[in-house]
């Protein structure tokens, strides 16, 4: 049974992997090939055999896969939260891209609820590397890698607010470039410190999380944060 949770495998990831050979059998069918034995798995054995994972059998106009069934996005494309970012998974199988993008999301199993959709065709066979990346994704979570740490997070503001205090009091006293080289380090942080919220994992609140990024990447690095979202979130969405 497939449950409505970030914590559960869903319903295509459930079947394929108890179908999928382990990585050290399929090591062993690809030992002929190009690349080193130890990057043999549940995929191709290089990047000239990856396979299309466009799905004949769904209208990439509008149409995509989102655990082991086909909704109708046309009319809510527009309306997505998200923007149109959707559209990069169209015709496709969306499954990996919506678990990640929305695991503190509480509305999007809702709105999604909401959305025509069918079941998906019988004869469809989850991405083998999708399900692998969701069998780690999931291993992960059970480890507390992606449970948030207050102490954590208020430390790493408090490291940028302090470096960035030292650096313009050097800039202050004439060590212009011994500032200049703290702050720049700050700014560096900041850096990584908005590309966590902007991630929504930093409290794991998305609304704070959200003016949190704004606030630190426009102080912190004089950029704009919703610009950084919505090219970031594209970039995600179609890793290379």
């Amino acid at each position: 049974r497939c449950h409505n949770t970030h914590l559960s495998l869903t319903c295509a990831v459930q079947q394929q992997l108890a179908l999928m050979p382990s990585s050290k059998d399929a090591s062993k069918t690809n030992s002929t090939s190009a690349l080193p034995e130890v990057y043999h798995g549940l995929t191709n054995d290089n990047r000239a055999l990856a396979k299309d994972l466009t799905v004949p059998t769904i209208d990439a106009s509008k149409e995509l896969i989102i655990c082991n069934r086909v909704y109708d996005v046309s009319d809510f494309i527009k309306r997505h939260p998200g923007g149109k970012v959707i559209t990069f998974q169209l015709g496709s199988d969306a499954t990996d891209a919506y678990n990640n993008f929305h695991l503190r999301s509480k509305k999007a199993n809702k709105r999604l609820a909401t959305l025509p959709s069918r079941p998906i065709d019988g004869d469809y066979e989850y991405d083998a590397l999708s399900a692998d990346y969701d069998k780690l994704r999931l291993e992960l979570i059970e480890e507390g890698y992606f449970n948030v740490n207050p102490v954590h997070v208020l430390y790493r503001i408090v490291e940028v607010l302090v470096m960035y205090m030292a650096g313009f009091a050097l800039i202050w006293k004439g060590w212009w470039w011994l500032g200049g080289f703290v702050a720049g380090i700050a700014q560096g942080r900041c850096g990584w410190l908005q590309h966590e919220a902007g991630h929504y994992s930093l409290t794991g609140h998305i609304g704070i999380d959200r003016h949190l990024q704004m606030l630190i990447y426009g102080l912190g690095c004089g950029m704009s944060g919703c610009y950084w979202r919505n090219q970031h979130n594209k970039h995600h969405t179609t890793p290379q």
